[in-house]
């Protein structure tokens, strides 16, 4: 799914952008001083990136590394280059494809500026309108990590929304922007696969379709972490569960919103999409055969009674069901014309019941264990009669996960909830006594993810 990239190339790299941030200083815009390395920085990532969905530049226990390349002796440049990333206590860069060089420029001018500091940098990217480089600040390492895949999530929403419009004007989708936003949802998992596994609570109904796949995406890439995969299958498992129904795109219209029971022959179009879903994938540039393959068997259940019939005795790996746990977790615990959503702990309990006939019952309990005795989105009642929504559990202490207060112990919506880890309060964590249905407090839980 990656290009490679050469040791050389990855130490020029590094020496022009650290050139540069000292020149910048140095020479006004347009000198040739800068231009010159600037465009040469240029032509060497959006080469690289060509064939990769990211490049990443940080430092790892104060030393600095470009891709899989660790600097531990290098030339005076790129030493230099790492001693910027410290002082300014940037953690990483990830630069996405579509960078321009003016972008590359813009945060070499901001990385020279020591007036700013690590937060001013990162807002004025973003106020700058720059969205092809993300600039990951040292601190805290969970907000830190949930800021990035809360930036991932929106890139593979978009790129989703993409891919299925180019289906339905005849146009092979490209698969660069959705590898770049697996890649960075798969550094997230393999810290806290919890942090992605949260974003799935995120709900839009007008854009089911879209949000669905995406969900099932990121439960898929945290279930994968969770489970110790390597690296590869854990972004394969990504990509098929963002892909799992782009083979829905050539069913009609008429089918996929239709609001009652399919007939026989209707239900007969729906289940032609996963090897429809094969043939888009594979006209997809830079997937694996290994994602064809998960989506192909995402409803062939875990006892092989499901579709499609033909494939039933075909040797699978296990990211397909993997994508199909996914699936079941986001279906439940969405609305729909048919169904209220579920909460997170009662869709896990359904899900148990299926183990072993729709269900691979061993995923089934790691997909269990990782989301903990009180899920994420769970609504709880605490002892002190506040009302709570789980943001994140605690999987040392289940019993005080991390919780937004949404209602007072006076039974006063809070406006403008925070997050708090129980086990820190004051006096002692309180203890849980209730589940509560969100429905009966009217609340929606995917709106505070949003928030979040």
């Amino acid at each position: 799914m990656n290009s490679k990239l050469s040791l050389s190339t990855a130490q020029r790299i590094a020496s022009i952008f650290s050139g540069l941030i000292r020149n910048t200083s140095l020479y006004p815009p347009g000198n040739p001083a800068l231009t010159r390395p600037l465009n040469e920085l240029h032509t060497l990532i959006v080469d690289y990136l060509a064939g990769s969905p990211s490049l990443r530049i940080g430092l790892s226990d104060e030393i600095l590394f470009l891709e899989e390349h660790l600097f531990v002796t290098a030339p005076q440049q790129v030493e230099d280059l790492a001693t910027h990333f410290a002082s300014r206590k940037v953690e990483a860069v990830i630069i996405m494809p579509d960078v321009t060089a003016d972008e590359l420029f813009q945060l070499s001018k901001l990385f020279a500026d020591r007036a700013l500091s690590t937060e001013s940098l990162i807002d004025h990217l973003e106020d700058s309108g720059i969205t092809h480089i993300l600039v990951i600040a040292q601190g805290d390492n969970e907000e830190r990590l949930l800021h990035e895949a809360g930036n991932a999530y929106q890139a593979a929403l978009d790129s989703v929304r993409t891919a299925l419009i180019d289906i339905e004007a005849n146009r092979i989708p490209s698969s660069e922007r959705l590898l770049a936003a697996t890649r960075q949802f798969s550094d997230v998992a393999a810290q806290d696969p919890q942090i992605v596994a949260c974003l799935s609570m995120i709900k839009d109904y007008d854009n089911y379709t879209f949000n669905h796949s995406v969900n099932v995406g990121v439960i898929s890439l945290s279930l994968a972490a969770y489970m110790k995969l390597d690296r590869i299958k854990i972004e394969e498992a990504g990509m098929a569960g963002f892909l799992h129904d782009i083979g829905k795109t050539l069913v009609p219209k008429t089918i996929i919103n239709k609001p009652g029971k399919l007939s026989s022959i209707e239900f007969d179009e729906i289940k032609k999409h996963p090897e429809d879903g094969v043939k888009i994938i594979k006209a997809m540039h830079g997937l694996s055969g290994n994602i064809a393959e998960a989506v192909l068997g995402h409803h062939l259940r875990y006892n092989r009674k499901g579709y499609p019939e033909w494939a039933k005795d075909m040797e699978l790996s296990n990211l397909s069901q993997i994508v199909a746990i996914a699936d079941c977790f986001d279906a439940c615990t969405t609305l729909r014309v048919y169904q209220l959503p579920m909460p997170p702990a009662q869709a896990i309990k359904v899900m148990k019941r299926l183990a072993g006939e729709f269900l691979n019952p061993e995923m089934v309990e790691n997909f269990a264990s990782m989301m903990g005795k009180y899920p994420p989105g769970t609504l709880i009642r605490l002892d002190t009669n506040e009302i709570a929504l789980v943001w994140k559990g605690n999987l040392g202490n289940p019993e005080t996960p991390k919780v937004r207060i949404v209602f007072d112990r006076f039974g006063n919506k809070v406006e403008k909830p925070v997050t708090e880890k129980l086990e820190e309060r004051r006096g002692g964590a309180p203890a849980i006594v209730a589940i509560i249905d969100p429905i009966t407090k009217g609340i929606d839980v995917g709106d505070y993810f949003k928030q979040g």
